[in-house]
Protein backbone atom coordinates (compact mmCIF):
# COMPACT_ATOMS: atom_id res chain seq x y z
CA UNK A 1 0.00 0.00 0.00
CA UNK A 2 2.93 2.20 0.78
CA UNK A 3 4.22 2.33 -2.88
CA UNK A 4 0.58 3.36 -4.07
CA UNK A 5 0.22 6.28 -2.09
CA UNK A 6 4.08 6.97 -3.21
CA UNK A 7 2.76 6.42 -6.64
CA UNK A 8 -0.17 8.39 -6.00
CA UNK A 9 2.02 11.43 -4.51
CA UNK A 10 4.42 11.27 -7.69
CA UNK A 11 1.78 11.04 -10.05
CA UNK A 12 0.21 14.48 -8.99
CA UNK A 13 3.76 16.13 -9.73
CA UNK A 14 3.98 14.52 -12.67
CA UNK A 15 0.86 16.08 -13.91
CA UNK A 16 1.86 19.55 -12.36
CA UNK A 17 4.80 19.06 -14.60
CA UNK A 18 3.32 18.33 -17.81
CA UNK A 19 0.55 21.36 -16.88
CA UNK A 20 3.10 24.09 -16.93
CA UNK A 21 5.21 22.61 -19.88
CA UNK A 22 2.12 22.96 -21.31
CA UNK A 23 1.12 26.45 -20.34
CA UNK A 24 4.73 27.90 -21.52
CA UNK A 25 4.13 25.83 -24.67
CA UNK A 26 0.88 27.63 -25.23
CA UNK A 27 2.43 30.77 -23.87
CA UNK A 28 4.99 30.61 -26.41
CA UNK A 29 2.38 29.69 -29.67
CA UNK A 30 0.20 32.46 -28.90
CA UNK A 31 3.60 34.73 -29.07
CA UNK A 32 3.44 33.74 -32.70
CA UNK A 33 -0.42 34.80 -33.46
CA UNK A 34 0.49 37.98 -31.66
CA UNK A 35 3.77 38.92 -32.78
CA UNK A 36 4.53 37.20 -36.30
CA UNK A 37 8.25 37.52 -36.49
CA UNK A 38 9.78 38.82 -39.59
CA UNK A 39 10.95 35.35 -40.67
CA UNK A 40 10.41 32.58 -43.23
CA UNK A 41 7.04 31.60 -42.78
CA UNK A 42 7.78 28.10 -43.58
CA UNK A 43 9.98 28.20 -40.65
CA UNK A 44 7.20 30.23 -38.52
CA UNK A 45 4.70 27.57 -39.63
CA UNK A 46 6.97 24.31 -38.58
CA UNK A 47 7.77 26.05 -35.13
CA UNK A 48 4.22 26.96 -34.82
CA UNK A 49 3.55 22.92 -35.16
CA UNK A 50 6.12 21.96 -33.29
CA UNK A 51 4.41 23.80 -30.28
CA UNK A 52 1.38 22.06 -31.34
CA UNK A 53 2.31 18.55 -31.58
CA UNK A 54 4.28 19.14 -27.81
CA UNK A 55 1.14 20.67 -26.91
CA UNK A 56 -0.73 16.88 -27.83
CA UNK A 57 2.54 15.15 -26.46
CA UNK A 58 1.62 16.80 -23.01
CA UNK A 59 -2.11 16.43 -22.86
CA UNK A 60 -1.69 12.75 -23.98
CA UNK A 61 0.72 12.37 -20.73
CA UNK A 62 -1.57 14.09 -18.54
CA UNK A 63 -4.46 11.77 -19.37
CA UNK A 64 -2.71 8.84 -18.97
CA UNK A 65 -1.07 9.53 -15.72
CA UNK A 66 -5.25 10.55 -14.48
CA UNK A 67 -5.74 6.86 -15.77
CA UNK A 68 -2.79 5.61 -14.33
CA UNK A 69 -4.39 7.40 -10.91
CA UNK A 70 -7.49 6.50 -11.22
CA UNK A 71 -6.15 2.86 -11.42
CA UNK A 72 -4.28 3.22 -8.01
CA UNK A 73 -7.09 4.56 -6.17
CA UNK A 74 -9.36 1.48 -7.80
CA UNK A 75 -6.69 -0.97 -6.53
CA UNK A 76 -6.07 1.03 -3.27
CA UNK A 77 -9.59 0.66 -2.18
CA UNK A 78 -9.53 -2.98 -2.73
CA UNK A 79 -6.48 -3.33 -0.89
CA UNK A 80 -8.17 -1.42 1.94
CA UNK A 81 -11.19 -3.48 1.79
CA UNK A 82 -9.54 -6.42 1.58
CA UNK A 83 -7.89 -5.68 4.99
CA UNK A 84 -11.54 -4.96 6.52
CA UNK A 85 -12.11 -8.29 5.60
CA UNK A 86 -9.05 -10.26 7.19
Amino acid sequence: MDIIAERLATIQNEIRQVENQKLRCEQRLGLFWEHPPALDPEDVGRRMQSLRDRISALEYRKRALLNEEQDLIVQAAGLARDDQGD
